[in-house]
């Protein structure tokens, strides 16, 4: 996938229907109105306890704030940051969700050898080219037109305009002369995973990861936070005077402060991985950067179905996937609701491992593909 050079000619435009442009900017208007005011109010009180804790007078010396510790204003402090930042992110999160019908518009051109695509949001929109190459399956739009890669990663074309997305989806496939799913399952790496080779044979899969860049930025930013509460609070003991609350209160939020920043280099974040060798699966689970390791040797794998519901009756379904060991059944993967998805992960899975794939369980949830070069499992 790489940025387009100049506009081509845009053989679909996808826009928000009337309606939904009218309901999302009513929605936008209110959710604005109330998001202003909330963060009105916090923000007045943050400040007023800045104000309070500011002035370098003795705590008591005040006829308003008598009987008032500073630690408690501390105290009260972070817990109203800690709420408005809340209050901001959801709110800017949700008012993107709305704004986007509003006033964007999602436009694609194809050929016989790649699909070109703009999320127009405004005029610094770039426009990007994928070619069929890159592509292992276009997946039946749910909310949205995506390319699922061999690399395993999705990429979004549009999300914009559901009710052109069937003729947009059938129009890529047909020129692209791919389907729902990959064509040979053991040759794409399964949806949302990455796969990191291993200098002395076998890979890692794992899920998507950015490097923690984002988590690191938002961590990065409690840390400084819970610093300066406890220099605000070790500054007012020398003008309130020394007490036993107060320097416990400063080493804790130190020591809380040191956790928070711990956590937020990339390397000390928590993740899991699995390392596949012919036979062997090794589940590795990072915590604080020491990764805890535990080794299966693989017989088989197999798909169960499970159902949860009230009185008997099913409500949901979900797959699971399961290595068979000589130790007995171990569940590898949980919860997931696509049957396409975990029968994709098990074939991949297999195909590596060398061993066979059970899929009795899902058997008539499936499409038919072709399942691999070297051999068919079930």
């Amino acid at each position: 996938m790489a940025e387009a050079r100049g506009t081509p000619e845009w053989q679909f435009r996808l826009r928000a229907t009337a309606q939904r442009k009218q309901f999302n900017a009513g929605v936008l208007l209110i959710w604005c109105a109330v998001g202003v005011a909330g963060a009105k109010v916090g923000l007045d009180v943050l400040v007023a306890v800045l104000q309070a804790l500011r002035p370098p007078v003795h705590m008591n010396a005040r006829s308003s704030l008598t009987g008032v510790p500073a630690l408690g204003l501390v105290l009260g402090g972070l817990l109203v940051s800690a709420a408005l930042t809340g209050w901001l992110w959801v709110g800017f999160r949700f008012a993107r969700f709305l704004v986007r019908p509003v006033i964007g518009e999602d436009q694609v051109a194809m050929d016989s050898k790649g699909v070109t695509w703009r999320q127009w949001r405004g005029p610094w929109s770039a426009v990007h080219r994928l070619p069929y190459s890159d592509v292992a399956a276009f997946p039946k739009p749910v909310g949205s037109v995506t390319a699922l890669l061999h690399t395993g990663k999705v990429v979004e074309l549009a999300n914009v305009g559901e009710l052109e997305h069937e003729a947009l989806w059938a129009r890529l496939c047909g020129l692209s002369e791919l389907g729902v799913t990959p064509k040979v399952l053991t040759d794409c790496v399964p949806a949302g995973r990455e796969v990191i080779a291993l200098p002395g044979g076998g890979v890692v899969l794992r899920r998507e990861w950015d490097g923690g860049i984002e988590r690191a930025w938002a961590l990065g930013g409690v840390m400084l936070l819970l610093l300066a509460s406890a220099a605000v609070v070790m500054w007012r003991q020398g003008i309130d005077g020394s007490s036993v609350e107060g320097p416990l209160f400063a080493v804790a939020l130190v020591g809380l402060a040191g956790w928070v920043g711990l956590k937020a280099v990339p390397s000390f974040q928590a993740r899991r991985e699995w390392v596949i060798r012919p036979g062997v699966l090794e589940k590795v689970r990072y915590r604080i950067g020491w990764p805890v390791r535990v080794s299966h040797r693989v017989k088989s794998l197999e798909v169960r179905q499970d159902e949860t519901g009230e009185l008997g009756t099913p409500e949901w379904v979900y797959f699971s996937l399961f290595l068979n060991t000589s130790k007995g059944a171990v569940r590898l993967e949980r919860g997931s609701t696509s049957a396409q998805y975990i029968h994709h992960l098990g074939q991949w899975l297999a195909h590596r491992l060398k061993v066979p794939l059970n899929l009795h369980a899902i058997q008539g949830d499936l499409p038919k593909v072709k399942l691999s070069r070297r051999r068919r499992t079930g």
